[in-house]
């Protein structure tokens, strides 16, 4: 994980108005990233989600920093709104006509968020960067018992896919002797 850095306190609540109004850009503004999930394509994805989701999550930090003391209510308040628009997304999403289309794309969703934004807010290196992901998790899997994600970080992710490339080689190499 990335090392801690000190951000910089509001100006206004501008950062938190920010940060509310663009919680689920990490879903809508990437509708099928689960398809760029590949050993091709991972790492060079994960650098474009992550460079676009980081100003939302510095705002949330900066909201965060500046009210030390209400710092955990806060983190809730922020993981509640966004399953509240998690969940609205899904309802009223075009896609979404039937349970069935809505589980596919909740399903499809929830891979973005485990396999892109949980580790990209965690390797941005805020102090949020840790507790909103393990909050969201936490709240995710209480809600979704049976559709949940576990926390992981790219280094994790991308090795999976250096380790299975390299499994495939060493599996071609013998099975042609």
């Amino acid at each position: 994980m990335a090392a801690f850095r000190q951000p910089a306190p509001p100006a206004d609540e501008a950062d938190l108005r920010f940060a509310e109004e663009h919680l689920l850009d990490c879903i809508r503004d990437f509708p099928d990233a689960y398809k760029q999930f590949n050993g091709k394509q991972y790492a060079a994805f994960y650098q474009t989600h992550r460079d676009a989701i980081a100003p939302v999550y510095e705002a949330m930090d900066r909201w965060v920093c500046a009210h030390p003391n209400r710092r955990q209510a806060l983190l809730e308040d922020f993981t509640a709104e966004f399953l509240r628009q998690w969940e609205d997304y899904h309802r009223t999403h075009p896609k979404a006509r039937s349970k069935h289309a809505r589980d596919r794309l909740a399903f499809s969703n929830k891979l973005t968020l485990a396999w892109y934004t949980m580790p990209a807010i965690r390797s941005l290196g805020l102090s949020v960067s840790e507790a909103f992901p393990r909050l969201l998790c936490d709240h995710f899997k209480e809600r979704y018992p049976d559709n949940y994600f576990e926390l992981s970080s790219f280094e994790e992710i991308n090795s999976g896919f250096r380790k299975h490339w390299s499994l495939f080689r060493l599996f071609q190499r013998n099975s042609s002797k």
